[in-house]
């Protein structure tokens, strides 16, 4: 094996990766829990975009405070 061996591309049937097999929806994989698993997951990231906005929003006004300053200094000289 040369050096270069190592970086030529494997086929796809060789990655060592488990086969997926698909499963049929049933009343059970739709059940209350589920969903319920969902719901929890689209909270968090609700609450993780909220946490995201207030930073950016805070970003926003040191920026602004900086711009405003910088005329202020521009206006004077």
């Amino acid at each position: 094996m040369g050096f270069w061996d190592r970086f030529k591309r494997k086929p796809k049937d060789d990655l060592g990766l488990p086969e997926i097999k698909p499963t049929a929806i049933t009343a059970e994989t739709t059940g209350s829990e589920n969903v319920r698993a969902k719901m929890d997951l689209v909270l968090t990231q609700i609450e993780s975009m909220n946490i995201r906005m207030e930073t950016l929003g805070q970003r926003l006004e040191r920026l602004e405070r900086m711009v405003q300053e910088i005329w202020t200094i521009a206006k004077q000289g």
